[in-house]
């Protein structure tokens, strides 16, 4: 407002005594005063809205190519090796990428999805040494190299044992996620409900309401939609598990003793090594082996290598018995025996 504009304010009122000159002075200062307050005070709002409305729109569009980067462009961090595949195995980047086929030695990255076909497996290594293995119609995505969501199928974890490091993974399912201590399991997507096998070690099982129920080896969990776990036994060998073994990635025996060989193939084969005695203990110890494995079943495998020594072995329910070949006894696996290991 101007003085002009006050100016004509006050000749529009009605007669009245006009005031001293000096407090007319002071009267159209202080009105000024309040007037130009209200327009810089109303100019402030104005630009502070804006600010607001712009920094919110710069955020959420920020937030936006941060979450759909992974899904919609490249790839992330490497969060898994391919190490062993067969069959149909197909790999895909983002949202809208296409399929591709992955072999071994590949490398799958963070946000990527892997899946196999009605006749593929594959096994992964991811960070740390934790080993995981698809079977057929399965499909997973990984949401970083510390989290996998399972979308169909199996997965089989191999965490290594307790005392082998601090690697960690979450599997995320429909109905809650798996963590794991020192573990081997596989987690199954049936029709509607989540099943879960421990083979060795435990495993801690966390619903979307933060319920929490934890199985440990030779457990299976069935959980329902509504989050109820039903309990029950399951092997730690035999047939259910031979689709794990069909794609175990092979071990470096080159240079490795016998020892060190059977704990690997007892590990996959989900049973004990026991040794007859202390010298057939040290005898396999003792026996440096050279050559390779590769493309072998853990099963094929210990007919194989056993083959080499003066050592024999034999199963017996979730045992694999180690004797001399000199001691005689029950017959190797190579010979066949009642549970034969080919």
């Amino acid at each position: 407002m101007s003085d002009i504009d006050i100016e004509r304010v006050l000749r529009a009122a009605d007669p009245r005594n006009r005031p001293p000159e000096d407090v007319e002075l002071s009267a159209r200062q202080h009105l000024r005063n309040e007037w130009l307050l209200i327009v810089a005070e109303e100019r402030t709002r104005r630009r502070w809205r804006t600010s607001l409305a712009l920094a919110a729109g710069l955020m959420a569009a920020a937030i936006g190519v941060w979450l759909a980067a992974p899904l919609l462009t490249g790839r992330g961090e490497t969060a898994a090796t391919i190490a062993l595949a067969s069959g149909e195995i197909r790999a895909k980047s983002s949202l809208l990428g296409t399929w591709r086929m992955v072999g071994d030695g590949e490398s799958v990255a963070a946000g990527e999805t892997l899946m196999t076909g009605s006749a593929g497996r594959v096994a992964v290594t991811l960070p740390g040494g934790i080993s995981a293995r698809l079977d057929h119609d399965t499909r997973i995505s990984f949401l970083s190299a510390e989290r996998i969501l399972i979308e169909s199928g199996a997965l089989y974890v191999d965490a290594g044992r307790a005392a082998a490091g601090p690697a960690r993974l979450e599997v995320v399912t429909p109905h809650g996620s798996l963590t794991h201590l020192g573990t081997q399991f596989e987690v199954r997507l049936l029709e509607s409900q989540v099943r879960v096998r421990v083979r060795e070690g435990r495993v801690e099982w966390r619903n979307d309401g933060g319920a929490i129920a934890s199985g440990t080896a030779g457990e299976q969990l069935t959980i329902e939609p509504d989050g109820v776990v039903q309990r029950g036994a399951t092997p730690r060998f035999g047939e259910s598990w031979d689709w794990v073994a069909a794609v175990a990635p092979g071990i470096d025996i080159d240079g490795h003793s016998l020892a060190e060989f059977l704990g690997w193939a007892g590990r996959e084969l989900g049973r004990d090594v026991v040794f007859t005695s202390a010298d057939v203990r040290s005898e396999a110890s003792g026996v440096v082996l050279h050559g390779s494995i590769a493309g072998l079943t853990p099963r094929r495998a210990l007919e194989v290598v056993l083959a080499t020594t003066r050592l024999q072995a034999y199963l017996d329910d979730g045992h694999i018995v180690i004797i001399s070949q000199e001691s005689g006894g029950e017959p190797s696996v190579s010979s066949g025996s009642a549970d034969p290991a080919t």
